[in-house]
């Protein structure tokens, strides 16, 4: 049974306290009373009680300063206020003095019971510790510990909290200096070298009780075996995994236990956190686990991460990086190419240097919908026979992925679908192919260097096999291309300046000369000429 004492300048609600609630049935004998705060003092010395319920406004000494007295001899004995004034100040104070709560008279005996049956599980959970008496509550305190550690809301040592404007229960640290604490792990030589894995789990279903059963099996494989001990921390399931070979460089055994808890329904991915020489660097390892699991998207599925990863992204990139809109154009040329090779390896390509843009998940997923849409919408225009709008499908696609790695194959899975379906073919010769993509891409800034880099070609050997084969140089094979649209357009009443435009020409009077050349009158003669 554990000790309660009563402290009030009432004698009748001394009295009353004593009957107001069952309290052999919460574990609880009436240890003795005290009239005021200078007698609870002295009664506490001699009685030793592990719960005060003390009012506040007493005579000779009131219930703030015998709280105090008492906190100087006994930091663990549970303290629950009764006051008949509900003043913010009070419980302000009560907080420095680490109160388990402030319950405002007239009592409410449902309120009161409350208090008093989880003051009672807690001192139980300790004692039993303790004396190793019960299995079961030692668990149930293990992972209270390891929880509190891990969420930054326990304390392995006794300290005062400053004083805060916060609420009692807000305020309220769970402590653990009166345990002992290598009881609940087996030995101190069990956390010596031990290190923390927290683990997310998804699940295409949703289920909602797919952490309890995953965690459930979890404890069976992990607990059983003696690899470790099991605990919740949302949103996560933590391992506080017990030093062995798995932890110096071989988690072979825990990555087979996940895989067998997780099955083909649910989804895992784990990070590490350095080994640890104590439980008190568990709060640290736990912020360092969780800072790489917010960055999740970026890390595979069903794997084990370090939380002190190498510097994934720091390769420097070998050229300036492009813009969205220039990224959407060279893929839209990988495309309209065909070739579905090309094309996965400029997915691959830019798949670093967008990470480099941006690496958080929300910003990877817009970058790249803006990209397809890009470049989506120039297919579009140059194939205006084929209805694309079933290919947007892409674009959604982006939003449903869990990781970047599982993103991409899905990207190039229909990138290669895409291609096959308004793609140039493999068949025809390398100069028929790259004539071909002249005449379909005449309007835009092309340049010799850009037809090199998309037929993987040195720019000088390709420039040679251009002119053996058409016998001419790339740019006046581009230069007539251009001249004879031209001439379409001119003949079809367009205005010289928006025919200049239209077939690739930003200056006007460069036009005229080009024009000139190759067809002995300017674009103005020849389109009054036609419109004769």
């Amino acid at each position: 049974m554990h000790k309660v004492m009563i402290v009030d300048d009432e004698p009748m609600i001394r009295q009353g306290l004593q009957t107001l609630i069952e309290w052999e049935r919460l574990g609880f004998e009436i240890a003795g009373t005290a009239a005021n705060g200078k007698d609870a003092i002295e009664q506490h010395a001699l009685l030793r009680p592990d719960l005060i319920l003390i009012d506040i406004r007493m005579p000779v000494m009131d219930g703030l300063k015998a709280i105090e007295g008492i906190r100087q001899s006994d930091p663990d004995c549970r303290i629950l206020i009764l006051s008949g004034y509900a003043d913010f100040n009070y419980a302000k104070q009560a907080i420095v003095h680490g109160v388990s709560g402030y319950v405002v008279k007239p009592i409410d005996e449902d309120e009161l019971e409350s208090y008093v049956e989880r003051a009672s599980q807690e001192l139980g959970l300790r004692k039993d510790v303790g004396s190793g008496l019960s299995e079961r509550n030692a668990s149930l305190l293990r992972e209270e510990l390891l929880q509190g550690l891990a969420e930054g809301k326990a304390q392995l040592e006794e300290e005062l909290r400053e004083e805060a404007e916060v609420e009692v229960e807000e305020a309220r640290v769970i402590k653990f200096s009166d345990i002992d604490i290598p009881s609940l792990f087996g030995s101190e030589a069990s956390l010596a070298g031990s290190r923390l894995l927290l683990i997310e789990l998804y699940s295409r279903e949703h289920s909602l009780t797919m952490k309890a059963v995953a965690k459930k099996k979890l404890t069976e494989l992990i607990e059983d075996r003696g690899l470790g001990w099991v605990f919740s921390t949302e949103p996560y399931i933590g391992l506080l995994l017990k030093n062995g070979p798995w932890l110096r460089g071989d988690m072979t055994p825990i990555q087979e236990t996940l895989e067998e808890t997780c099955g083909g329904r649910i989804r895992f991915t784990a990070v590490a956190g350095p080994t640890m020489k104590a439980l008190t660097q568990l709060p640290g390892a736990s912020s360092e686990a969780k800072a790489r699991l917010r960055r999740r998207f970026l890390l595979g599925s069903g794997k084990i991460y370090s939380s002190q990863p190498s510097d994934e992204n720091g390769a420097k990139a070998k050229r300036e990086p492009l813009s969205i809109e220039e990224m959407a154009q060279v893929l839209f040329y990988r495309v309209d190419l065909g070739n579905g090779h090309d094309v996965l390896q400029q997915v691959d390509e830019f798949a670093e240097e967008l990470v480099r843009l941006g690496d958080s998940e929300q910003t990877l997923k817009s970058n790249w919908a803006q990209l397809l849409t890009l470049m989506l919408n120039k297919a579009a225009a140059f194939h205006p026979q084929l209805s694309l709008k079933d290919d947007l499908y892409m674009v959604t696609r982006l939003y449903l992925a869990h990781h970047y790695e599982e993103m991409l194959d899905e990207l190039k899975t229909r990138l290669t679908d895409f291609t096959a379906k308004i793609g140039g073919t493999d068949s025809s010769g390398t100069m028929k192919r790259v004539t071909d993509f002249i005449e379909r891409h005449y309007s835009e800034q092309l340049r010799l260097e850009t037809l090199a880099e998309l037929f993987n070609y040195n720019s000088g050997y390709l420039g040679k096999l251009f002119k053996s084969h058409t016998g001419e140089s790339f740019n006046t094979y581009l230069d007539k291309v251009r001249i004879e649209q031209a001439i379409k357009l001119l003949r079809e009443g367009h205005k010289v300046h928006q025919v200049a435009e239209r077939v690739g020409y930003a200056n006007v009077d460069y036009f005229h000369a080009k024009f000139k050349k190759y067809k002995g009158v300017s674009p103005s003669s020849f389109k009054s000429g036609a419109e004769k």
